[in-house]
């Protein structure tokens, strides 16, 4: 028959107490043996009691403990009588496994006593395949029993804290941080508006040859792609033929980034413009008019620098074509011309964006 646990209540009580009552234990146990021995000789005719039936196995969702030493702590600390005592220690729904070994399982806490020096003995306890913790105890100048004591304490106080990690909820990971070059690089496919303005230049190969002034652009990108609408003022220099030329029109261009401080832009761009001629004495062959409209088309090609946060520096080409030409007539030679032909134009800009949102 296998010996009952003693009740909660003498668990509960102090450290020390416990270490009292249970050196009186071997006492307490041998005077009920020493009385059942002559009751039993009767009672079976003088024959040995029957064997023990072996242990059985442990209930479902209990932990089992199982409990091994090293040679050099079994010199020091008797197997049967820490065994006997991480019984007693053991909390509700923890049981001590009969053998050292046994099948695998999820529920299984492994001891190990080992003896690293003469003075110390480690406790070394594993639960459920997790990292193994490790306490060392002086054991210098104690007897077996007390150092069998301290030992069956100190694992039983490691298996219930490794039960307690075991069961409380594992908190999920915190999210990770994207670096900078993440943030970065995603905040090239976020919508943004735009706002650039600056100085630009033309050459048109028909009627006045230069054309000088400044423009402003509003901008709106989706997808690295940005439709933009823009307006400009242009007039030529003193001493030629006087022209002024106001357009406005709407582009659309395409950016690729090479660095995060780089980026080219490839577009197309149409406008409509109206063309003023103070020093001419017709225009589309109606006398007295000064007045007249043009339109033309073109590509743009970009290249821009981030100067810093959103501010970007950007030099922009671009070629195309007066597609209706402004004809006029001078006052003082007569002499016929027109606003025609091919069309390159020169711009320098400083543009600032704002995200729509900012990656996180």
């Amino acid at each position: 028959m296998t010996t009952a646990r003693p009740r909660r209540g003498l668990r509960e009580l102090p450290r020390l107490a416990r270490l009292g009552l249970l050196s009186c234990a071997p006492l307490l146990a041998a005077a009920p043996a020493a009385a059942a021995e002559p009751h039993v000789a009767v009672a079976s005719g003088g024959r040995a009691p029957a064997p023990s039936a072996p242990p059985m196995p442990a209930a479902p969702g209990t932990i089992e403990v199982r409990v091994a030493l090293s040679r050099g702590a079994a010199e020091e600390v008797s197997s049967v009588r820490l065994r006997r005592l991480l019984e007693i220690e053991l909390p509700d729904g923890v049981t001590l496994g009969a053998e050292p070994v046994g099948p695998l399982g999820d529920r299984v806490a492994s001891v190990w006593v080992d003896r690293p020096t003469a003075a110390r003995l480690e406790i070394q306890v594993r639960l459920d395949g997790r990292a193994v913790v490790r306490r060392q105890i002086a054991v210098s100048g104690l007897t077996s029993d007390v150092a069998a004591r301290l030992v069956a304490i100190a694992a039983s106080e490691m298996i219930v804290a490794e039960v307690r990690r075991a069961r409380a909820p594992r908190r999920p990971p915190a999210p990770r941080r994207p670096t900078a070059d993440e943030i970065e690089l995603a905040s090239r496919d976020l919508d943004a508006l735009s706002v650039s303005a600056g100085p630009y230049a033309a050459v048109v190969s028909g009627g006045p040859r230069a054309l000088a002034g400044a423009g402003i652009a509003l901008g709106l990108r989706r997808l690295r792609l940005t439709e933009s609408l823009f307006a400009r003022l242009l007039t030529t220099p003193s001493g030629g033929d006087t022209m002024r030329w106001l357009e406005g029109g709407l582009s659309g261009d395409y950016r690729f980034w090479l660095t995060a401080s780089w980026r080219l832009s490839v577009g197309a761009a149409a406008s409509v413009a109206s063309v003023r001629l103070p020093a001419a004495s017709s225009v589309d062959g109606i006398p007295g008019e000064r007045d007249t409209w043009s339109a033309r088309a073109g590509v743009g090609l970009g290249v821009e620098t981030r100067l810093g946060g959103p501010l970007w520096l950007g030099l922009t080409l671009d070629p195309g074509v007066v597609l209706r030409p402004a004809r006029y007539q001078q006052h003082a030679r007569g002499a016929a011309g027109a606003v025609e032909g091919a069309w390159l134009g020169v711009g320098l800009s400083l543009a600032t964006e704002r995200r729509s949102s900012a990656p996180r």
